[in-house]
């Protein structure tokens, strides 16, 4: 089946969060700053400082991956660590009122909603993290489903879809997202791929069937 054939059939959109729908580098990126100094002063753990650009590439992907590999050598008590101090101000942060959608998000959301597509979200993020963004940007009026891997011991991206797919009845998804999971995903579900290059996945997004660089191209995608 051709792409754009193929692209007409679509009648589900399943939507990645960070690098997608939120902007991680104004959120989280201070928040991994401010935690790896605070490693230093309470654990006294002498480490090189990751680069901006090295944290950032890291986000999309499992809350524990992502600590192991910016720690590296790390002892678990300094990774727990760590990760306690994200967790707690991701949330907190997050109950405050900060953090940011790319602009236009609800908008196109919206708007695709209103052209008669189901709409998913699916994140490798924790259940708390998800929990407190969907009361955040009040994400429930978009979405008909929500999964977060924290919430479903970790699986992979793949399975989340799926389970989509089926809660939904959906006979064909676009994934929508920033890495090579999304990409992967789509196409173990036998969906259309839409990869974001305004994301954090960077190289990664070539592999999709369409690369978008604005989240409003999607409204040209499904008219």
């Amino acid at each position: 089946m051709e792409l754009d054939d193929q692209l007409s059939k679509v009648d589900t959109i399943i939507f990645d969060f960070d690098g997608t729908l939120f902007k991680g580098e104004t959120f989280s990126l201070p928040i991994f700053q401010d935690c790896l100094s605070i490693l230093v002063d309470e654990f006294h753990y002498n480490l090189e400082f990751p680069s901006d650009e090295k944290i950032l590439s890291q986000f999309g992907k499992h809350s524990m991956d992502i600590y192991r590999e910016l720690l590296e050598s790390a002892p678990q008590d300094v990774i727990n660590g760590f990760a306690d101090c994200i967790e707690n101000a991701e949330v907190k942060t997050l109950e405050w009122g900060g953090g940011e959608l790319f602009e236009g998000v609800p908008e196109v959301l919206m708007q695709l909603k209103t052209r008669g597509y189901k709409l998913a979200l699916c994140t490798n993020a924790r259940a708390d993290y998800l929990d407190a963004v969907v009361k955040r940007f009040a994400l429930n009026k978009y979405f008909l489903e929500m999964y977060a891997a924290g919430k479903h011991d970790w699986r992979g991206k793949d399975w989340m879809i799926n389970q989509i797919m089926i809660n939904l009845g959906t006979k064909v998804c676009a994934v929508v997202g920033d890495r090579h999971h999304d990409i992967d995903a789509a196409k173990v579900n036998h969906g259309i791929s839409i990869g974001c290059a305004y994301g954090y996945g960077f190289e990664e997004v070539k592999e999709a069937d369409f690369v978008i660089n604005d989240i409003h191209e999607l409204l040209q995608l499904f008219p």
